[in-house]
């Protein structure tokens, strides 16, 4: 059976819900974030910054808000989440998996694809650690409210890992061990075609209106297609997902490279199987 979901989408919401054609100002609960949302077929409304064959238009837009300002914040949903990013090991940063070098540190296009590429791109025969060690690697810190505002201090150095392994809410990006211990009994590996990247028209909304301080934060959308492949009863099956990842990375001018911030939504629809 494949790990995807038919369709889920990774918010960790504290007020805030998907409108279907309407701008989503995400608020996970520790941070807060923008995309722009479309409930319909997992689709998302966004300004293109690359190429692809049909760029969808943004037709919406909206006003980030902080997490104090969104209604319907509960202290036991934020008190929740801090325990578990508390609990959360420190993750050493030693992994046999390669940093990201080169041209994509420099642009942040091109780092969030190949971003994607690396972290999606799982062998489950390996250790699992791996992944986990070589997010810590490629993380980043901000201080910018909007993201990392609820965050305590003392755990943000946390935060990248535990936004793309924590499946509390909904899948993650990382399957939990108890997962990847079951797809490496079944020779489980994925391979990823990068389809596009973009930037959230929300975000750009809250950069232009000065809602964002930190200068070297940006947020990107990044759509690919990932392959599931598996050894069940001596058969190989191949599962085709579109898999959507809403992430935040932290560059130039407040690093000399582009590194990881945190994964805010994760969605993965099913293709089908062979």
């Amino acid at each position: 059976m494949s790990r995807y979901p038919r369709s889920r989408t990774r918010f960790r919401v504290v007020g805030a819900t998907v409108a279907i054609l309407t701008v989503l100002v995400a608020s996970t609960v520790l941070g807060v974030s923008f995309v722009m949302g479309d409930e319909r077929e997992g689709a998302t409304q966004h300004r293109e910054v690359t190429q692809s064959p049909s760029p969808p238009t943004a037709t919406h837009t909206g006003e980030p808000r902080t997490a104090a300002e969104q209604p319907g914040i509960r202290n036991g949903e934020l008190d929740a989440d801090i325990a578990r990013l508390r609990a959360l090991p420190a993750t050493a940063t030693g992994s046999p998996l390669p940093r990201i070098d080169g041209d994509a540190t420099q642009q942040p296009d091109l780092y969030a694809a190949e971003f994607t590429r690396r972290l999606l791109t799982q062998n489950y025969g390996k250790s699992r650690q791996a992944w986990l060690s070589w997010v810590q690697s490629e993380s980043a810190r901000t201080e910018e409210p909007l993201v990392v505002g609820l965050v305590p201090p003392e755990l943000r150095d946390r935060w990248a890992v535990f936004s793309v392994s924590d499946v509390t809410d909904s899948a993650a990006p990382i399957p939990t061990a108890e997962e990847w211990a079951r797809l490496s009994q079944q020779s489980g590996r994925t391979t990823v075609l990068v389809q596009r990247v973009s930037e959230p028209m929300a975000w750009t909304n809250a950069v232009e209106a000065g809602r964002i301080t930190d200068p070297g934060i940006t947020a990107r959308i990044v759509s690919a297609e990932v392959t599931l492949t598996t050894e069940i009863d001596g058969r190989t099956r191949r599962d085709v997902n579109s898999v959507e990842l809403g992430l935040e990375f932290e560059g130039p001018p407040t690093r000399d490279a582009w590194g990881f911030v945190g994964a805010v939504t994760y969605t993965a629809i099913p293709l089908g199987s062979s």
